[in-house]
């Protein structure tokens, strides 16, 4: 992995039409390196609890929001998440830059299986597993 240009925030690309979500939350920024689907947030106080790291929801609402992209950007595929699986495996720091991508590992012709890790500089901080319902003719644009 090509920890040295992901680590750095200013590598990514501003999102210029997020969704609400994605906009309230500061999961704006995007970047395609060797044929993966990355995206990226600083750490802000909103996304935080009481004790000033990313709340768990912020985490998984995140990778969630990975999967999805990548499913879109692979394969134009509208989808609905169905089932996620998290795994916290340390903290996210107000400030931090968290970055990460997803990986479809299984499709069928109505579900895809994907998974999604986080990372902070080089170090993973969360994964994810999940199902997706693939939504077909829905239209073309990106649901992000």
């Amino acid at each position: 992995m090509r920890f040295n240009i992901l680590k750095d925030q200013s590598n990514f690309i501003k999102d210029k039409d997020p969704g609400p979500f994605s906009k309230n939350n500061g999961f704006v920024y995007n970047m395609e390196l060797d044929g993966t689907y990355f995206k990226g947030f600083k750490v802000e106080e909103v996304n935080c609890n009481k004790a000033g790291i990313a709340h768990g929801g912020t985490l998984i609402a995140f990778a969630d929001g990975i999967m999805g992209y990548t499913a879109w950007k692979k394969g134009s595929f509208p989808c609905l998440t169905a089932k996620l699986n998290a795994n916290y495996v340390g903290p996210a720091p107000k400030g931090s830059w968290v970055y990460g991508f997803a990986e479809i590992t299984r499709e069928t012709k109505s579900i895809l299986f994907i998974k999604c890790t986080l990372f902070i500089e080089e170090n993973i901080i969360f994964t994810a597993d999940g199902i997706f319902k693939i939504i077909r003719n829905r239209g073309k644009r990106d649901p992000s």
